[in-house]
């Protein structure tokens, strides 16, 4: 037998209670006659229309409402959404009217009304939108006007540009906030004024931004003509809302007449239906008192049959919520009602709760096994939440990072340890980054992106693994030295053996055999002297002579010289592709290494062809070319090109340092040399050095400067370029004795980064920069790094400089650096 729900007894316990109201209601029906024909009457008379009026009037109140708010909107999806539900207001007041009803007229008014607030108030939304476009857009470039007028290196009359620029955007920012006509007009007066006056100046600098503010502001699409447009949307809107208001107190008047007059119908029938109400309240205690017995027995029922099993479901959840996963309720009870649906979700709940202790049970086992992975693996792990705080580690990790593991407690920041420990971070690609405590320990980081935010980061340690890279690279220099020492010595003794045999000769040939033996010791000396200059431009320790080199005319007046040294079947084309170009370098060094690579392209041309030999400006650098149509060289021997000894030529000749003796010259002179072959189609060189600059004033003076500089020649140099501007000058030729020369302040140290084949400059610079809190630090190399390791500690105290030191260079990184000098007496300090 199917049981009824809960909701159907309810159900059946109301119908009784309507059929019991029913029943009482046609005994008293006799009774009740005259009073509901009057009160019929009465409804039909009075009440529906006051019922009507009040209608009306609700919904006046609501349109009157409504259409203010059309105004304050900007979106046009909104205002159209508010527009149809005040239309359909207007509809509903036309619907609860009369055919022939006068109102009709204004209600058809004020829905054209309604129409035209939401047209005008969505256009002047979109013309609202664009204005607010162009304000941000004036908002920025006025900011960007005040800052470009407020740079100090900028020319008078282009700070005057940049303000009056500031002032047109100001005024079209004004013009776009105004809230009337007049406010318009007056920014625009203001805007052609300003506009005339900086056009008659035709600024160079800021034409383009001009241009700009002109398109902003003029046009039909302009900004004035916007603003128009807009406040003429919002005038009309506004008389629109005029229009709808008075529809609405129109309707409301209707009403108020309509109320009136059924009042005094309502109060007329209210004495002659007194008696019948008085009848009919003996019948409704009558109906009221079945009705009430039979609600109790009603409420009887639901109260015996809802309230014990729904208590009974509330004692078994909290014995579940509580832990007692044994809780249990009867099968069976409420049968497929609302009960039983209960119990049922209730057991689905137990069911789910024992499977998430198991799922915890799980976690808990997975949780234990990853705190022995982090805690067994030999690498330092950190888990970063998105701000860089560490939220986990492992114990490693502060071994690693050669820290107190108590600094690791309460989620400090990564980089605060990693900056507190002194270690220097080289960030590389894809989250690797290298850190080194100078000459203590080196380690590697690599992190990586959680999927829910933050980053996992790994850090090895890699201190035996560089002392083992230090170590194989210091046995492939020596075998490197071991090659170099080998062919020098064999060269030498072919040298030496010639000269000896021929003084050996000379103490019994005749006197004109003496003459050419002494030319054949000439010969021998020469060449030796050759090899020895090669060796030493490979070394990059031969003593240059750099002069200011105009490097086009320099090329062409090699022309003839080159043109001789070539085969006749082999064309010279010389190639100038730009004016003057002024470098610093030795001209002689550079007129032989541009002759030995043409040199080179001729005997890579087995037959007719032709070499291009072309200047031309790269940047702040000079470009110098030799390309060949020759044989061109296959990758591996492209590898080897510039390596000492190394020689491709079939027949064997050749020492193999005509390309080395030119790259260690390119780099002694600070450019560069790039090699370029394709197999059968020929081989391009290409020659850079950086253009000569010149200074434009002299450098600041200082107390105190150390030089720190192993090269003799470079050692000159900037001892020539620092005598003038230090009172105290002092030179160090190694790390050692600059670090004993630091016990005493100095204002200005200038090092070299490489010190007798060590990298120690930066240990003199990270010395000086932080026992001396005012000094400055000008680190210099033929060779510089990509990364400055010490910027970061000291910003704006330490600058690097490439090779060869230059008066302009140098005075430049001095101002980047803000050092205003001493004069000649010594100092503690540069005052900034």
């Amino acid at each position: 037998m199917m049981r009824l729900t809960v909701r159907a007894r309810l159900l059946l316990a109301l119908a009784l209670l309507a059929v019991a109201v029913l029943t009482v209601g046609a005994i008293a029906w006799g009774a009740l006659t005259r009073g509901t024909d009057r009160l019929d009457r009465l409804h039909g008379e009075t009440l529906g229309g006051v019922d009507q009026a009040l209608t009306l009037s609700r919904q006046a109140a609501d349109l009157a409402t409504l259409a203010p708010y059309l105004l304050t909107l900007d979106s046009p999806f909104r205002i159209a959404q508010e527009g149809r539900e005040a239309t359909a207001l207007v509809d509903a007041i036309a619907a609860g009217l009369p055919p022939d009803d006068a109102l009709r007229g204004r209600v058809d008014d004020t829905r054209r009304a309604i129409a035209d607030l939401v047209r005008e108030t969505s256009l002047r939304a979109g013309l609202r939108d664009r204005t607010l476009r162009l304000n941000a857009e004036l908002a920025a470039a006025e900011r960007r006007f005040a800052a470009q007028s407020a740079r100090p290196s900028a020319a008078l009359m282009e700070r005057q540009d940049w303000l009056a620029l500031q002032r047109i955007a100001a005024a079209l920012l004004g013009a776009g906030r105004a809230e009337n006509l007049i406010g318009v007009g007056e920014f625009q007066r203001e805007y052609t004024r300003l506009a005339a006056h900086l056009g008659d100046r035709r600024p160079v600098s800021a034409a383009g931004d001009l241009a700009r503010m002109t398109a902003i502001a003029e046009g039909r699409d302009g900004l004035f003509e916007l603003r128009r447009l807009e406040l003429a949307r919002q005038i009309g809107a506004e008389a629109a809302l005029v229009r709808i208001r008075q529809g609405a107190a129109a309707v409301t008047g209707h009403s108020a007449a309509a109320t009136v007059l059924a009042r005094d119908a309502i109060a007329a029938e209210r004495a002659s239906t007194a008696t019948a109400i008085a009848l009919a309240k003996s019948t409704i205690l009558a109906v009221g008192l079945a009705s009430a017995a039979l609600a109790l027995m009603a409420a009887l029922y639901v109260s015996g049959h809802v309230t014990a099993n729904l208590r009974a479901i509330s004692d078994a959840m909290v014995r579940l919520a509580s832990g007692d996963r044994q809780s249990r309720l009867p099968r069976g009870e409420g049968g497929g009602d609302e009960i039983g649906k209960l119990f049922h979700a209730f057991r689905i709940f137990r069911a789910n709760a024992l499977r998430l202790d198991r799922s915890h049970r799980q976690m808990a086992q997975r949780t234990a096994l990853f705190e022995k992975m982090m805690a067994g693996i030999s690498d330092g792990v950190a888990i970063l939440s998105d701000n860089g705080q560490i939220v986990a580690s492992n114990q490693r990790l502060a071994q690693v990072l050669r820290v107190d593991p108590a600094r690791l407690d309460g989620r400090p920041r990564l980089s605060e340890i990693v900056d507190a420990a002194g270690w220097q971070v080289v960030e590389g690609p894809g989250g690797f980054a290298n850190l080194s405590l100078p000459g203590l320990a080196h380690a590697e980081r690599r992190s990586s992106d959680l999927p829910g935010g933050g980053s996992v980061a790994l850090f090895s340690d890699a201190t035996e693994r560089r002392q083992l890279d230090d170590r194989l690279r210091q046995i492939q220099r020596i075998e490197a030295l071991g090659k170099v020492s080998g062919e020098v010595a064999h060269d030498f003794g072919n040298i030496l053996s010639t000269i000896s045999g021929s003084l050996h000769l000379m103490d019994s040939a005749p006197p004109e055999r003496q003459g050419m033996l002494r030319q054949t010791v000439a010969s021998a000396v020469d060449l030796g002297m050759s090899l020895t200059g090669r060796l030493l431009s490979f070394a990059r320790r031969q003593q240059l002579e750099p002069e200011l080199v105009d490097l086009p005319a320099l090329v062409e007046g090699m022309a003839d010289l080159v043109g001789f040294a070539l085969r006749d079947e082999i064309e010279l084309v010389i190639d100038i592709r730009s004016g003057p170009l002024q470098v610093r370098v030795d001209p002689g060094q550079l007129e032989s290494a541009i002759l030995n690579l043409c040199l080179n392209a001729g005997q890579a041309i087995p037959g007719e062809g032709r070499i291009t030999l072309g200047v031309a400006r790269d940047g702040d650098h000079a470009r110098i070319e030799v390309t060949d149509t020759g044989a061109g060289m296959p990758p591996e021997v492209l590898v080897q090109a510039m390596e000492p000894f190394f020689t491709a030529r079939a027949d064997g000749a050749g020492t193999g340092l005509g390309l080395a003796m030119v790259y260690g010259f390119i780099r002694q002179s600070g450019g560069d040399i790039t090699i370029d072959s394709t197999v059968g189609e020929g081989t391009r060189v290409c020659l850079t050095l950086p253009l000569a600059a010149v200074a434009t004033s002299g450098l600041p003076g200082f107390g105190a400067v150390l030089v720190v500089e192993d090269e003799s020649g470079d050692r000159a140099l900037a001892e020539r370029l620092l005598t003038g501007c230090a009172g105290r000058l002092e030179i160090a030729g190694s790390a050692g004795a600059a670090l004993d020369r630091l016990e005493r302040p100095f204002d200005l140290v200038v090092t070299d980064l490489a010190l007798h084949g060590r990298v120690a400059g930066w240990r003199v610079a990270s010395v000086a920069l932080s026992r001396w809190p005012e000094a400055l630090v000008i680190v210099v190399s033929g060779n510089l790094p990509e990364v400055n390791p010490l910027a970061a500690r000291f910003p704006r105290r330490i600058a690097t400089l490439a090779k060869p030191l230059t008066s302009a260079a140098l005075g430049a990184a001095l101002a980047e650096l803000g050092a205003t000098g001493q004069g000649d007496e010594p100092q503690s300090g540069i005052q900034r």
